[in-house]
């Protein structure tokens, strides 16, 4: 399950990373196997090829890894690092969407970025923690000062 945090409540052990495209290149590309095939798929509609490159979707080019869109390498980010918490603000919908059917992960944005598709996050503010399970929910939650 995801678990969302308020920017004022992630834990002081927990790093916040807000330049996705900068931490992917750097720590999380080397961690890539097979778990990303799909969501670079999903999310790029380009094929991954081997652990540094993936099929361009426009002219089927060869491209490194360090050229998914920016919203593609939060998903994997989330994913592939869960002991950190991600700003997802540069996301677009089906990366929210897909970053909302991950199985685990921490994320955090200043206003809400909800799949529509969400099923069950953590949410944890400065009153602690709770689990929500509707869009509305979530969305109310999010919206509300601390």
């Amino acid at each position: 399950m995801i678990t969302v945090y308020k920017e004022n409540a992630i834990p002081k052990n927990m790093d916040l990373i807000r330049f996705n495209d900068l931490f992917f290149n750097k720590y999380t590309a080397e961690k890539l196997d097979e778990r990303a095939v799909n969501i670079i798929y999903t999310i790029d509609h380009s094929k991954m090829m081997d652990q540094f490159s993936f099929q361009s979707r426009f002219d089927g080019c060869l491209l490194n890894i360090d050229k998914l869109s920016s919203g593609c390498k939060t998903v994997l980010n989330v994913m592939y690092n869960e002991d950190k918490v991600f700003d997802i603000r540069e996301c677009g919908e089906n990366a929210v969407d897909a970053i909302y059917e991950l199985g685990s992960g921490n994320i955090t944005c200043k206003y809400p970025l909800i799949s529509f598709e969400m099923k069950k996050v953590v949410a944890i503010d400065k009153r602690g923690s709770r689990e929500i399970d509707s869009y509305e929910s979530l969305k109310e939650w999010w919206s509300d000062e601390d």
